[in-house]
């Protein structure tokens, strides 16, 4: 890829001056200036709704500014135009992936520009080449010639990334010189995010400008090179990643002090301790109850291999492995969502069916998926209909014989829920695409926190989630397991695991390869057992 390099000497390349943009009633960006140097990888930091994706979005011209401008290179770009913004060389990696999972990896790479043959057909051997041109400079293990749908929403997501890199000269544009990356990791394991974190840093080396939107604290202090805090829609501060820690960036991000660290975290043990602190999590809670949910020999055709758990009342068991281990496939045939599941699932004393949604619902069983945008909300619905969706057969009026809608006690949940998970709508009856990503996953976690569900699946449920909010959630989750919940809960973040969690049970190649409990739960004994090559895969 060649790049055009630009302001070696650290001055202003892209410059972002007065922009405003207002939503309806909400004031996403307010006169916010900043500006990014080439050769930079310069972080954007805030809470949920702080206007973050909003700037990225404004900058690679998806969305226009009521006032302001935005310059690249000494040159004003056309505002809200995504094709003067290609042009100039702005990309954007979106969190949320925006895919044709029918198609192949290749075609959705080459999708907006097929090649064709002098016959005016499709060149599939110059598409395939393209693509895999892209595609492995991140991952060469990626089959360009597969189905997007079948990769993982982690492999998906770096098909994604790797959109971006694309050249844009055949289009009569620039080759990329600035790229928004909004919350790229949000789907990565570990080993995925640290080698985007090194391409990231190759990138600037080369002399782009990276504007790094991230929640994950570990991402900025190492690989950014400056940040910009941004709260509720105006800009704080811009500094230096080498001269600021951790409890400052905080404070700066909420307007209040909520922790006290005195550096970067060393240890698995402190991080785990920092986050309970955090938190307010109290690890000497009740010991749990009675067993609530047990599955038995749960399998599925090149995923799951005979898995069994049990999980009690008042009791988070975490399920760890690497991406690709069937922790998310686990939760599905639990769930009922996967057709070719094989194995028993009892909620109490009650066994239910396998593949059957429906049931699993009716026992008392939620699920929170990792992927919000494709299998958890209803993006054609309102906020209230998106809550109570599970409810709607409990809360209709049951005198007649269709069971009409009862609009009052359906508000009364919905109020509730909002109230007290703090998602920020104009409406209730607003889409979840007119919310931020932390408050659409506020919005699927409230779905399911009710008297009603017994048996919570929560998979990465704190994901696109700031560091306020997270606490928030934690506390949430541990007063809902205090009161007799039970969870499963999957989270690629280890001081998270480690921390919610009471027992850990690990996966690899669709294998339990041990449980770990006590002090047994280290970062070192999970990664032990998640690298395990299981009997399965031999």
């Amino acid at each position: 890829m060649s790049v055009t390099l630009a302001d070696s000497n650290n001055n202003e390349f892209l410059r972002v001056e007065g922009v405003s943009k207002r939503f309806g009633i909400t004031q996403a960006l307010s006169d916010v200036s900043v500006s990014f140097r080439s050769g930079e990888v310069h972080a954007l930091m805030g809470e949920n709704g702080a206007g973050k994706s909003t700037l990225g979005k404004a900058i690679a011209g998806l969305h226009k500014p009521d006032t302001g401008t935005i310059a690249l290179d000494g040159k004003q770009l056309r505002l809200g135009s995504i094709d003067d913004a290609f042009a100039a060389g702005v990309r954007i990696v979106h969190q949320e992936l925006a895919q044709c999972p029918n198609l192949s990896v290749a075609e959705n790479l080459c999708l907006h520009d097929l090649p064709c043959s002098k016959l005016g057909t499709v060149d599939f051997d110059e598409m395939i080449k393209r693509a895999q041109d892209l595609v492995h400079r991140l991952d060469p293990a990626i089959d360009v010639r597969k189905p997007l749908g079948e990769l993982s929403p982690g492999k998906r997501q770096i098909c994604q990334i790797a959109a971006s890199l694309e050249d844009g000269a055949r289009r009569g544009g620039s080759s990329p010189r600035v790229i928004v990356f909004d919350e790229p990791t949000s789907s990565l394991s570990i080993a995925e995010a640290d080698r985007l974190g090194e391409i990231v840093r190759e990138l600037a080396e080369q002399g782009l400008t990276v504007i790094y939107v991230s929640h994950r604290m570990g991402e900025i202090f190492s690989c950014c090179d400056r940040v910009t805090v941004l709260r509720d829609g105006r800009f704080v501060a811009t500094n230096n990643v080498s001269e600021i820690d951790e409890a400052t960036l905080v404070e700066q991000m909420i307007g209040k002090r909520i922790v006290t660290p005195t550096g970067k975290i060393e240890s698995e043990t402190s991080e785990a301790e920092a986050l309970q602190e955090l938190s307010g999590i109290d690890s000497a809670h009740a010991p749990p109850g009675s067993v609530v949910l047990k599955a038995e020999s749960i399998s599925s055709p090149g995923t799951l291999h005979k898995i069994s758990l049990e999980v009690r009342a008042g009791e988070v068991l975490g399920v760890g492995g690497l991406v690709g281990a069937g922790r998310s496939e686990l939760l599905a045939a639990i769930f009922g969502l996967d057709s070719k599941a094989t194995g028993t699932v009892t909620v109490g004393q009650r066994s239910l069916p396998m593949r059957d949604v429906r049931a699993a619902i009716k026992a008392g069983i939620g699920l929170v998926p990792e992927d919000r945008r494709h299998e958890g909300l209803f993006f054609q619905l309102g906020v209230d209909e998106n809550i109570v969706a599970p409810r709607m057969p409990a809360l209709a009026n049951r005198k007649f014989p269709f069971g009409l809608r009862r609009r009052q006690a359906e508000m009364g949940v919905v109020n509730q829920r909002v109230e007290k998970f703090h998602v920020k709508t104009a409406s209730t009856s607003s889409k979840p695409g007119e919310l931020s990503g932390g408050n659409q996953q506020k919005l699927l976690i409230a779905r399911w926190m009710g008297k009603e569900t017994k048996v919570l699946l929560l998979d990465e449920p704190t994901r696109g989630i700031d560091v306020g909010t997270k606490a928030e959630v934690y506390k949430l989750i541990r007063k809902a397991v205090d009161g007799g919940l039970a969870v499963v809960l999957v989270s690629s973040e280890m001081p998270e695991l480690l921390a919610l969690s009471d027992r850990i049970m690990v996966l690899a190649d669709g294998v339990c390869t041990g449980t770990l409990e006590g002090d047994e739960m280290t970062q070192t004994g999970v990664l032990t057992l998640a690298t395990q090559e299981s009997a399965a895969a031999l």
